[in-house]
């Protein structure tokens, strides 16, 4: 870690997953790693993160967990923070049905919901529409849209927290 950021910067990991956290603490040094519930709250006290790095969270999530993970998130990030967030964005209409790329394409979050939540098969798609609602009282800084040749790449999205 210390190649990359200052000596003084420290890292957590959290994840719903016990089994990755497990893998990730036997792996990764000097990151310090908890296991978190499928729903907030975290361990954390309010603002003290600088940057949340969040991969793949949100697509696995209904829409009661966007908007509850979203407050979480912004609770535990300091104002000015960054949010890095990949979510399944336009790339990923192959996977739906015709009524689902509907309502994805009217702006509405789908969730296909084969496994419980979580479950890496439980998946959830959100629009641009969908995403500027979440997080409409903060700042996006940038939206990069995924790629659909070959393996479909996640859009990326950052959120700059707002007082």
């Amino acid at each position: 870690m210390s190649n990359y950021l200052p000596v003084s910067s420290q890292a957590y990991g959290t994840e719903y997953n016990q089994k990755y956290i497990k893998w990730n603490a036997a792996n990764i040094e000097n990151v310090e790693f908890q296991v978190n519930k499928l729903s907030p709250p975290l361990i954390y006290a309010d603002e003290s993160f600088q940057v949340i790095y969040g991969i793949s969270i949100f697509t696995h999530l209904s829409e009661e967990n966007h908007f509850a993970w979203k407050e979480e998130l912004m609770r535990v990030l300091k104002v000015g923070g960054i949010l890095f967030l990949t979510l399944h964005g336009e790339v990923f209409n192959s996977k739906l049905s015709y009524a689902e790329k509907e309502k994805f394409e009217s702006g509405y979050l789908v969730v296909k919901s084969s496994k419980t939540e979580g479950h890496r098969t439980y998946s959830a798609y959100q629009p641009v529409a969908f995403v500027h609602e979440l997080f409409d009282e903060h700042d996006i800084v940038h939206h990069k849209v995924g790629k659909g040749s070959g393996k479909l790449e996640q859009d990326i999205w950052i959120v700059r927290k707002v007082g």
